[in-house]
């Protein structure tokens, strides 16, 4: 493999790791307060829904990325 497109492999690895990383901290964050709505309320299937698209959209996205190396 050409080293050009190891370099542009990496990048769009690092790419989806740094966007992945912000995404996932801000799903963990709601996932805490979906925790802390258990004790006295209910929890909304939207919220849930949210958590997971997250989490779908960041290894949809480490998936492509690791398609490159």
């Amino acid at each position: 493999m050409p080293i050009l497109v190891q370099q542009r492999a990496a990048k769009e690895m690092a790419n989806a790791v740094a966007r992945s990383a912000e995404r996932l901290d801000g799903a963990a964050r709601f996932v805490a307060m979906l925790e802390d709505k258990t004790d006295n309320e209910r929890i909304a299937p939207g919220g849930l829904a949210a958590v997971r698209a997250v989490a779908e959209t960041c290894a949809g996205e480490f998936d492509d990325a690791w398609k490159e190396v």
